[in-house]
């Protein structure tokens, strides 16, 4: 058993599979349930959104949750339509449902759930109106604000996203590799930043710059990684310089062009810069780290250096597994995005 083995037992240790969602699917629909049972909401088709949807979830550490997205897209018109009053109702609808209730945020209206007497997981229920509602395919905009008094509809293509990133990669085993990627690196940004603020880079621009320079290597998840790690870091950007002189750095990235969101959106817009620079070292060492596991020759050394790094759900083999060294690695001369 080679490198590539260890990385894709790692994967089937971190990523969600069914039957850890099953229990948060059947609460998503009771929620669901009880929402369109109301009188005090509009027709809403419901629509999956964010990691869930797209095949890349993992499982959480330490202190943090599982969660699925919804959008609820209310058949209304953004015109006829205050931004903070469907939210609020959702909030009126569910506040007692469960025993932590729920909470009305920025983007959306959250709804968590206990499991052996601590917050496990939760759902976040998105609100979503038209330009047209007799549209489908027309412009869509999303609630934000967490009152009244700041609340306001900004344009989102939240269906056209989740396609963008599923269709990235074409099918098959360029695209589980892709999305085994995307995990690893999750995973990596899990251990390594703070959950609470805004310090943690959000895994949708991971994901994006996945999207947009993920090379495929049959066999060799390792130069895939070390690929999209190094796209990451080429993003950032010297903004300035500290007190004592050294760089602060940023990095600044969009939505897609071809997708109907707000213009001048930044996906990392909340990070500040001193979060983006420590963002930055730390992609540097991973970066560094992934590197010197490539030059190692010895199996056991290479996954000990990437338990590491991504933690101890990649194992280390034991002296009897591996007999013999590997030669160190070569990046391939060949391969197709």
């Amino acid at each position: 058993m080679g490198l590539q083995a260890e990385f894709e037992k790692f994967d089937e240790k971190i990523r969600l599979s069914d039957s850890d969602l099953e229990d948060l699917r059947t609460k998503r629909d009771v929620l669901l349930g009880k929402l369109r049972d109301s009188d005090d909401l509009p027709v809403f088709k419901e629509f999956s959104q964010g990691s869930y949807a797209m095949h890349l979830g993992v499982k959480p550490t330490d202190d943090r949750e599982f969660d699925i997205d919804v959008a609820l897209r209310f058949q209304v018109d953004k015109e006829e339509a205050d931004p903070f009053e469907y939210k609020q109702t959702i909030y009126d609808i569910l506040k007692h449902h469960t025993e932590y209730g729920a909470t009305i945020k920025n983007p959306c209206v959250t709804v968590t759930y206990k499991k052996d007497g601590e917050a496990a997981y939760h759902v976040d229920l998105v609100s979503y109106a038209y330009d047209d509602h007799l549209d489908a395919d027309g412009q869509m905009y999303i609630a934000k604000g967490k009152t009244g008094e700041d609340s306001y509809w900004e344009a989102a293509d939240p269906v056209k996203l989740v396609d963008y990133i599923n269709d990235a990669i074409e099918e098959g085993e360029k695209r589980e590799q892709f999305r085994r990627v995307i995990r690893y690196l999750k995973q990596w940004k899990m251990r390594k930043f703070a959950s609470d603020g805004h310090g943690e880079p959000p895994s949708i621009g991971i994901t994006l710059i996945a999207a947009d320079h993920f090379t495929f290597h049959k066999d060799n998840d390792l130069q895939a990684v070390i690929d999209v790690s190094k796209a990451i870091q080429d993003m950032f950007f010297t903004a300035d310089n500290d007190e004592n002189g050294d760089p602060v750095y940023d990095i600044q990235l969009g939505l897609p062009n071809s997708l109907r969101f707000e213009p001048g959106n930044d996906v990392f817009e909340k990070m500040s810069e001193h979060q983006k620079t420590g963002f930055k070292k730390k992609v540097d060492k991973l970066v560094r780290d992934l590197d010197a596991v490539a030059k190692e020759p010895d199996l056991a050394e290479q996954c000990r250096k990437l338990s590491k790094i991504f933690g101890n759900d990649f194992s280390i083999p034991s002296v009897s597994e591996t007999s013999k060294k590997q030669v160190p690695f070569i990046p391939a001369t060949s391969s197709s995005g």
